[in-house]
């Protein structure tokens, strides 16, 4: 999470002076709880200066909707929102749709010419904690393996979609999902 327009700029001038290049960035702007958690003068230097730099960049939606300046309360909308994004610089675009209420978990992954629907199923739990991040982690681990960006955009949902199933809710409101589940079942 890059607080303010400071740190991101650090940090874009990190990448570009090791020259990254599978850098995935999920876009931590609004919590699942619809809290802000970025600067609002540190959007226009995410959008400017981090996102170019992106192999894979991964809004939820709240975050797309912050970002493109569109409502994003459908599929349809999600394609609309990865165009924008895509726009914007980054080589890859995976709109997170868990945030919408349909019965299937449907993300958009936009390669800037084929739009491909990464559907799955949804979990019913509370233990929702670190999903973008956990996702967007798995995105790089896979593409660390050599996975094409939407193989391992694919092979991540399918992680993730393990460890909600799997997990456990602890405590009171939003507990973690089950980053372990395939090394204890």
């Amino acid at each position: 999470m890059l607080a303010n327009a400071a740190i991101i700029a650090a940090v874009a001038h990190a990448i570009r002076e090791t020259q990254i290049t599978n850098l995935v960035v999920d876009t931590v702007m609004v919590s699942k709880s619809n809290h802000r958690l970025l600067a609002a003068d540190a959007e226009a230097t995410l959008k400017d200066t981090l996102l170019p730099l992106a192999l894979i960049v991964t809004p939820n939606l709240p975050e797309a909707e912050v970002l493109t300046g569109l409502r994003i309360d459908n599929v349809k909308a999600m394609y609309a929102a990865a165009e924008n994004l895509f726009s914007l610089g980054a080589k890859y675009v995976l709109v997170k749709g868990g945030h919408l209420t349909s019965a299937a978990a449907t993300d958009i992954f936009f390669d800037g010419k084929n739009f491909t629907e990464l559907t799955g199923e949804r979990i019913d739990t509370s233990a929702t904690h670190g999903t973008g991040c956990t996702l967007s982690a798995a995105i790089t681990a896979f593409l660390a393996r050599g996975y094409a960006a939407l193989d391992a955009c694919r092979a991540a949902k399918e992680y993730l979609t393990g460890a909600l199933r799997n997990a456990k809710p602890i405590g009171r409101g939003h507990g973690p999902v089950n980053h372990f589940f395939q090394i204890r079942n």
